[in-house]
C-alpha cells in the first residue's frame, strides 16, 4: 500500500469511528443520560408535572410542611444525578419520621416542562438545584437555594451533613434566609 493511501485508509477509520461514538452518545429516550461536565439543561426522563398543589397535602405533624425540591432540566450529568442521589438519600435516611408523616417531602422536578418552568424565576435557579421550601397551611412561607451542593459534591460526608444541617433548620423552623442571591453565588455555579 503506498504512503498516500495508507493515510486515507487511516482517515476513514477515524472518521467511522467519530461517526459511531457520535450515534451511541445520542440520547436515548427510554434512560437517563449520565455523561459529561454538568450543564444548564438536565432532566429525568419520568419525571411528572409538579403543579403548585401537588405536595400541598395536609400533614399530621401540624400546618406546616417542607419539601426539599431538585430542580434538573432535561439532559443530566453525572454530577446532577450525584447530587439528586445523595440528598434524596440524606432526606430518606435521617428524616424518616417527617417522611411518614408528610411533614417532610423530597420531590424531584424537571425545570424544562413548560408547566414547571416558573420555578426557574420563582427560585433563581443558576442551574440544576436543590431548594428547600417551607409551607404553613400550604401556602408558601420561605425558601432558600442550597447551592453549596455544588461545592461539596465530591466530598459526600461534608455534602450529607450541610443537606442535614439545611433540612433540620427548616423542619426545626429556625430563621432562614428568604431565598438566594444568585449573584453572590459559588463561582462553580456561575460556570453553568
Amino acid at each position: 500500500m503506498k504512503p498516500r493511501t495508507q493515510i486515507i485508509f487511516v482517515l476513514a477509520v477515524l472518521v467511522a469511528v467519530a461517526v459511531l461514538s457520535s450515534v451511541q452518545q445520542r440520547p436515548n429516550p427510554g434512560r437517563a443520560q449520565n455523561g459529561g461536565a454538568c450543564c444548564p439543561l438536565m432532566a429525568a426522563l419520568d419525571a411528572k408535572p409538579v403543579s403548585a398543589a401537588t405536595n400541598q397535602t395536609a400533614t399530621n405533624a401540624g400546618d406546616h410542611q417542607v419539601i426539599a425540591y431538585y430542580f434538573h432540566g432535561t439532559v443530566r450529568c453525572e454530577t446532577c444525578l450525584l447530587i439528586e442521589k445523595l440528598a434524596k438519600m440524606v432526606v430518606e435516611q435521617e428524616f424518616t419520621a417527617e417522611l411518614a408523616t408528610n411533614r417532610l417531602v423530597f420531590t424531584s422536578v424537571n425545570y424544562e416542562l413548560p408547566e414547571n418552568a416558573h420555578f426557574l424565576t420563582d427560585y433563581k435557579l443558576p442551574c440544576p438545584s436543590l431548594v428547600l421550601v417551607k409551607q404553613r397551611e400550604g401556602k408558601e412561607e420561605n425558601w432558600k437555594l442550597l447551592a453549596d451542593t455544588w461545592q461539596l459534591v465530591h466530598e459526600p460526608i461534608n455534602l450529607n451533613a450541610y443537606v442535614e444541617t439545611e433540612v433540620r433548620h427548616f423542619l426545626n423552623g429556625a430563621k432562614q434566609p428568604a431565598g438566594t442571591d444568585p449573584s453572590g453565588l459559588p463561582a462553580a455555579l456561575n460556570n453553568h
